[in-house]
């Protein structure tokens, strides 16, 4: 070890000591005039346009909640933080905006990684996160805890929700790429035991390590593999570039099929162009969803920033929904209220009615695959959808809220 890493361990060891304590944590009377958001994204690196993404869905959800008189009459207010999508600057971001700021509730952190940090400081900081972004299905297994609730789908959930299509999907043998941390591991894990229930092969695995720019040993690797349809988790600036430098290597001459999971989204559309129409992709969120609330998100959020919302936005809105949704139940702020009150909560929302399970703190709510088609311009076409019933499986016994 070295003598250099000794401060910063130091530092994040008394950190911990002090959340654990539960002596700084943030206020529980739920007495203060407004209701203090702390919204976490990345600001750099491969990540970053998504971290703004999130920002934008939850600032939309507060400025129109505050448009309305706020929460049970109290007025929302956002605390805009940054990280660099590290656990050890995410937890210090955290507990400054808890112990420092004010903040009782934290949204926005972006990665598995970092949630899973997050979650072991909740209990101390007398905080609660709203996860709408890590899909680790460990967030909800061993890694839970009372004060998290996710409110995106899990790895299980997504690939449920496109087990059915599998089988029909073209190509036999199969490769996955996917990036090197607990996410990727964790996504590649769910899709091989999907891929075995539909009969395909899986003749390569590799990880990428985040902030991968050149993937040309990977993808020549994945050419020499044999396989014929590829299963893909890189994530925004990683997945640029690999989608880019396997068109340059002409990997999809012999890939029958491209199976994306978070890896192609709108906001990549313009960047990525015409080489990815045909792929398929996990769809969080279906933007062209036939209800009353969805609709109006939709026709706000476009007036608003000039475009329709996609999942990253709309999963930050829905988390916003869900915690305003405790708050209204509780009849109260105090986090202690709010997580009780969240138990076990449906309410209507814009994919529908959705309800946070109690056992586990994860929303149950429907999961859908996407193909990319030319639409004037590109855009996701819903090839199939699967309800919560369908995708979601049984509360992880290792979760002990």
């Amino acid at each position: 070890m070295t003598s250099k890493a000794l401060p910063a361990i130091a530092a994040l060891l008394i950190g911990g000591l002090t959340a654990a304590c539960g002596g700084s944590g943030g206020s529980s009377s739920g007495d203060a005039k407004t209701i203090k958001v702390a919204i976490i994204p990345p600001s750099s690196g491969a990540l970053a346009q998504y971290g703004s993404d999130a920002a934008k869905g939850w600032q939309y959800a507060v400025d129109e909640v505050n448009s309305q008189g706020g929460v049970n009459g109290k007025k929302v207010e956002l605390i805009k933080m940054s990280t660099d999508g590290t656990p050890a600057t995410t937890l210090r971001t955290a507990r400054e905006a808890v112990t420092q700021r004010g903040a009782a509730f934290i949204g926005a952190v972006m990665t598995s990684t970092e949630n899973g940090a997050l979650n072991k400081q909740l209990k101390g900081l007398n905080a609660l996160s709203f996860n709408s972004l890590g899909k680790d299905d460990a967030l909800t297994g061993k890694d839970c805890t009372a004060n998290s609730f996710r409110v995106v789908q899990t790895n299980t959930m997504d690939i449920n929700g496109l087990a059915a299509t599998l089988k029909t999907l073209p190509g036999q043998k199969w490769a996955v790429q996917a990036v090197d941390y607990s996410g990727g591991h964790n996504t590649a894990q769910v899709f091989k035991a999907a891929a075995a229930k539909a009969g395909k092969q899986i003749v390569l695995e590799q990880f990428a390590p985040l902030g991968t720019s050149d993937f040309g040993s990977y993808i020549t690797k994945l050419k020499a593999s044999g396989a014929d349809a590829l299963f893909a988790a890189e994530y925004g600036a990683d997945g640029v570039a690999f989608v880019n430098q396997a068109a340059q290597f002409k990997l999809t001459d012999q890939i029958k099929t491209v199976l994306g999971f978070n890896m192609v989204s709108e906001p990549l559309f313009p960047v990525l162009g015409n080489k990815i129409v045909g792929f398929y992709n996990n769809v969080g969120y279906d933007v062209g969803g036939d209800n009353a609330l969805n609709k109006q998100f939709v026709q706000g959020f476009q007036q608003k920033y000039g475009a329709r919302p996609y999942y990253v936005e709309a999963d930050s809105y829905l988390a916003a929904q869900t915690l305003f949704a405790g708050i209204r139940k509780a009849g109260s702020a105090d986090p202690a209220k709010v997580r009780s009150a969240l138990g076990d909560l449906t309410f209507d929302s814009i994919d529908g009615k959705v309800t946070m399970r109690g056992t586990d703190h994860q929303l149950l709510r429907s999961s859908y695959l996407g193909q990319v088609v030319q639409s004037s311009g590109l855009a996701f076409k819903i090839v199939a959808q699967a309800e919560a019933p369908q995708t979601s499986p049984q509360p992880d016994p290792a979760c002990k809220l």
